[in-house]
């Protein structure tokens, strides 16, 4: 290896997401038969175990599925002591007056990480499943792109904004995508978004422009369904690698034998 690939190497920024945890207010509790503290904890431990070097963990919301203060700080107070910078965007399932938001409502969040900059998108509306971003968020992340275009960047938000080809779930995504993409077609830096809200792996492009969803820490739902379907399939989180010069690697990581018993009976959470 050359003196340069090891310099990139060495400036490569490691960026978890992780997703859709759906806490409980009692960490004891159940969601559609599947104890998502277990499984959110079993995956930080798998996370950690495989990467010794963490630049920041993003959550791309559903962090409860019980919106109670003490919900989110037994989160705050789990994920702190990892002693990682870790940073979240609402879901459909949060409640805005008890998340804590890496910046006040109605900011765009800009994290940066060496020549990249991750902008954190609220997608939700309080009282609704389907995804909206208010025209004053869109306004000031036109502003933050312009000020970025000698970086590359990433957008993270809950709703998915292109199609899953499931039904059910693509009457929940984001509402105004058109208007998103017309501000990020002006752009020509921005490398990926990342998202959660649909509990399965995915990748879909637009222009240049990659859109990832990521499996979520507790219940996975079945891919191309037209219903409401579960997928027996383990919990997982993706990581990213990023590169100075824009290029950048990511996986999707699952649990390995971690049994959980899932009721494909259920029609719905």
């Amino acid at each position: 290896m050359g003196s340069d690939e090891k310099q990139l190497e060495v400036k490569e920024k490691i960026i978890i997401q992780i997703t859709d945890t759906h806490l409980m207010d009692d960490p004891n509790a159940d969601f559609v038969q599947v104890n998502p503290e277990q499984s959110f904890h079993a995956v930080i431990e798998d996370i950690v175990a495989k990467f010794p070097h963490i630049d920041a963990i993003v959550h791309t919301g559903d962090l409860a599925q019980v919106a109670k203060p003490e919900t989110y700080q037994r989160y705050q107070a789990f994920m702190t002591k990892l002693n990682i910078p870790f940073y979240q965007v609402p879901g459909n399932h949060d409640h805005p007056a008890f998340f804590p938001f890496y910046q006040p409502e109605p900011n765009v969040g800009v994290l940066s990480f060496g020549n990249w900059r991750i902008c954190l998108i609220n997608t939700a509306v309080h009282g609704k499943i389907d995804g909206w971003i208010q025209s004053e968020q869109l306004q000031q992340l036109k502003i933050i792109l312009q000020n970025q275009q000698n970086t590359h960047v990433i957008l993270a938000c809950h709703h998915h904004p292109l199609d899953m080809q499931s039904k059910w779930i693509d009457r929940h995504k984001l509402k105004n995508t058109h208007e998103l993409q017309q501000i990020l077609t002006e752009f020509d830096n921005i490398k990926l978004v990342i998202c959660g809200h649909v509990h399965q792996d995915s990748l879909h492009a637009w222009k240049t422009i990659q859109f990832f969803s990521t499996p979520s820490t507790s219940v996975q739902f079945k891919p191309l369904s037209d219903d409401f379907a579960l997928d027996n399939i383990a919990p997982g989180y993706r990581s990213l690698h990023l590169k100075e010069n824009g290029e950048f690697t990511t996986q999707v990581h699952r649990l390995q034998n971690f049994v959980q018993h899932i009721n494909k009976e259920i029609s719905g959470y």
